[in-house]
C-alpha cells in the first residue's frame, strides 16, 4: 500500500502557490460590475449631524451588490466610519443607503469596501432588472 501523505509534496502543489497576502473572500453576494451607475459617498458625521448633502466625494463604482459596494477614490476615508450612499441609474432613478466602511487597500486611488447598513432587496432586483451585460465577479 502507497503512503500517498509521504509521497506527495504538499508544498508544490503542481507549481501553483497562493500569495502571500491573500484572504479568504467573505462575500456572500454576487457582485456585478455596473459602468451606467454614477456614485457619491456623503461622510456622515457628529458635526454635520448627517446632513451632509453638500459634502458628496464623487467615486469610482468598482462593483456593488445587494449587500454592498467597491469604490475608488483619491479622498481618505476611515474604516468604520459611516457614511451615505447615493446611486443614480441611467434613468435618473436614484437609491440612498447608509453604510459603513468595512475595509481599505492602499495604492493610489484608494480602494474602499462598503456595507450596507441593512440588506436592501429592492436595490438588488434593481440590480438585476436594469443589467445589461451579465459582468459579475
Amino acid at each position: 500500500m502507497v503512503d500517498f501523505k509521504n509521497s506527495i509534496n504538499t508544498n508544490n502543489s503542481f507549481g501553483i502557490e497562493p500569495p502571500l497576502f491573500s484572504r479568504p473572500n467573505t462575500r456572500i453576494g454576487v457582485r456585478y460590475i455596473r459602468e451606467d451607475i454614477a456614485a457619491a459617498v456623503c461622510k456622515i458625521s457628529l458635526f454635520n449631524f448627517g446632513f451632509s448633502f453638500n459634502k458628496e466625494i464623487l467615486v469610482e463604482l468598482q462593483d456593488i451588490s445587494s449587500k454592498g459596494l467597491l469604490i475608488a477614490t483619491d479622498k481618505k476615508l476611515r474604516v468604520n466610519q459611516e457614511v451615505t450612499i447615493f446611486l443614480k441609474f441611467e434613468n435618473n432613478c436614484v437609491f440612498r443607503r447608509r453604510a459603513k466602511v468595512v475595509r481599505r487597500a492602499s495604492g493610489s486611488p484608494f480602494r474602499y469596501g462598503i456595507q450596507f447598513d441593512r440588506l436592501s432587496n429592492s436595490l438588488g432586483d434593481y440590480l438585476l432588472e436594469t443589467q445589461k451585460k451579465l459582468v459579475f465577479k
